[in-house]
C-alpha cells in the first residue's frame, strides 16, 4: 500500500474560494467575526471580503484587518433601506461574484444577507450561507416593516444552503417562532473572540483617573451603539435612579443617534461618564466592576462576552441569546423580575430590578468575584476564536463535500459558473 503526504495533496489541489459579504464594518460582533474569519481562513481558502459604508457617527473596525488584500468596498451598500442605492449595491455584488466565481458565499447582517444571497443565486454560486448574529424582527422596525422582512427572509431561506445561528436560543427563534427555515438547515456556531487580551489587565487606576472615578466607587460599564434596539432610555432611567447612591458610577462607551436622548434623561446626573467610541476595551473592562446590558433584542452581545473574559459579572435584560450566556443554575433572586445565574443577573426590562441587581453586586464583593470567575471560565472554554475558525472551516468542507464538490473538482465547477 502506497501512502501520500496529505500536505502535498492539499497543496496540489485548487483551493476553495469564499466570498464573505457584510453590510458594514461598524463596531460590533458581526464585524469582528467577519474580519477575523477573512484573515484566519486564508491558510485554507482563497478569501474575499465585500463590505459597505458606515453610517454617520459609527466607528470603523477595519483596523482588525491585517491589510486591504482581498477587501472590496461598495459605497452604495448602506444600513437604511434606499431602493436605488440597494439596487446599485446588488449589481455591484453580482458583478463581483461573476468576476471572482467563488465556491461559497457567506453573508452576515440583514442587508448584506438579502443582497448577497440574491446575487449568489443569480451568479450560480454552489454554496450559499447566511449567519444570523441576531435578527431584525424585534426592536428595529414597525409591524409593517417586520412583516416585510419576515417574508423576504423566508423566501431567501429557500435558496440558502445553510443558515448559521450564533446561539441555540436564536436558532430556536428562527425555526419555531418566525418560521424562517427548517431545523435541518440550521447550524449553531457560537461566535469567537480574542479573549487573552482581557486577562490580567492591571490598569484599573489609570482608567479611573481618566474619568475621575474613585478607586472605591462601583463602576458599571455599558457599551454599544446608541440606537433604539439598545434601549438607552432604560439605561437613562437606571442612571437617574442610581444618582442617589453615593458609590455607583456608570461609564458609557459608544455613540449613535440616541445619544441626545440619553443626555436628556441623565441631565445633571454626576454619576455618568461618556467615553465615546474606544479601541482600548480590555483596559476599560479592567477598570469596571460590572457590565450592564439594556437591549430589547440581542444575538450574542459582545459587551457581555468581553465583561466575562475580564472576570466581571453582569446585569442584563433577558432577551434573545443573552440567556445562553447565563451559567446555570438560573434561579429566583428574591427580587421580582430578577433571576440569578452563576455569572450574573437576568432581568425584565425594568429599571427597578436591574438597579437592585447592581446594588447587590456593589454591596457583596464575594458574590461579584464568584460571578466574575464563573463567567471567565465559561467564555474561556466556549467563545474562542480558534473554535470559531475550526467549526466554520468544518462547515465549509462539509457543504462542499455534500454537493460533490471535492477540492479537486472545485476548479472545474468554478470555471463554468456564470449567467
Amino acid at each position: 500500500m502506497h501512502t501520500v503526504d496529505p500536505v502535498t495533496v492539499a497543496d496540489a489541489r485548487p483551493r476553495i474560494k469564499v466570498a464573505r459579504i457584510i453590510g458594514r464594518l461598524n463596531v460590533g460582533g458581526p464585524a469582528r467575526q467577519a474580519c477575523y474569519l477573512h484573515e484566519a481562513l486564508r491558510d485554507r481558502y482563497d478569501t474575499l471580503l465585500v463590505t459597505g459604508r458606515l453610517d454617520d457617527g459609527e466607528a470603523d473596525m477595519s483596523y482588525l484587518l491585517a491589510s486591504q488584500n482581498g477587501v472590496r468596498r461598495i459605497s452604495r451598500m448602506l444600513r437604511p433601506v434606499k431602493p436605488w442605492s440597494d439596487l446599485v449595491a446588488f449589481w455591484r455584488i453580482l458583478r463581483i461574484l461573476r468576476q471572482e466565481r467563488p465556491d461559497i458565499v457567506h453573508t452576515h447582517t440583514a442587508k448584506a444577507g438579502a443582497l448577497g444571497r440574491a446575487a449568489a443565486v443569480l451568479a450560480r454560486v454552489p454554496v450559499r450561507i447566511h449567519s444570523y448574529h441576531g435578527h431584525v424582527f424585534r426592536g428595529y422596525f414597525g409591524p409593517v416593516q417586520v412583516r416585510l422582512w419576515l417574508a423576504i427572509e423566508r423566501l431567501l431561506g429557500k435558496f440558502t444552503t445553510r443558515i448559521v445561528a450564533i446561539s441555540p436560543s436564536l436558532a430556536e427563534e428562527l425555526v419555531h417562532r418566525y418560521g424562517i427555515t427548517t431545523a435541518d438547515k440550521v447550524t449553531v456556531v457560537r461566535t469567537g473572540f480574542d479573549l487573552q487580551s482581557f486577562h490580567a489587565i492591571d490598569l484599573r487606576d489609570r482608567v479611573r483617573r481618566e474619568f475621575k472615578i474613585a478607586a472605591s466607587d462601583f463602576l458599571v460599564l455599558w457599551a454599544g451603539r446608541m440606537v433604539p434596539v439598545k434601549n438607552v432610555g432604560l439605561l437613562g432611567q437606571i442612571v437617574r435612579r442610581a444618582s442617589t447612591l453615593r458609590r455607583m458610577h456608570f461609564l458609557v462607551v459608544g455613540d449613535g443617534p440616541d445619544r441626545e436622548l440619553l443626555l436628556k434623561l441623565t441631565a445633571h446626573c454626576g454619576n455618568i461618564h461618556f467615553a465615546g467610541w474606544r479601541t482600548d476595551m480590555p483596559e476599560l473592562w479592567a477598570a469596571a466592576d460590572a457590565a450592564l446590558l439594556t437591549s430589547l433584542n440581542e444575538g450574542t452581545p459582545t459587551a457581555v462576552i468581553e465583561a466575562m473574559a475580564a472576570g466581571k459579572p453582569f446585569v442584563s435584560t433577558q432577551v434573545g441569546g443573552v440567556v445562553d450566556l447565563a451559567v446555570p443554575p438560573l434561579e429566583e433572586s428574591g427580587v421580582p423580575g430578577l433571576l440569578r445565574a452563576a455569572n450574573g443577573f437576568l432581568s425584565v426590562s425594568d429599571p427597578v430590578p436591574m438597579l437592585q441587581g447592581l446594588e447587590r453586586l456593589s454591596s457583596d464583593d464575594a458574590l461579584a468575584a464568584r460571578m466574575g470567575t464563573s463567567g471567565r471560565q465559561f467564555v474561556s472554554s466556549v467563545y474562542t476564536q480558534e473554535r470559531l475558525k475550526r467549526e466554520i472551516a468544518a462547515l465549509y468542507d462539509e457543504l462542499m463535500k455534500s454537493l460533490g464538490l471535492a477540492k479537486q473538482d472545485v476548479s472545474a465547477s468554478s470555471r463554468h459558473v456564470g449567467v
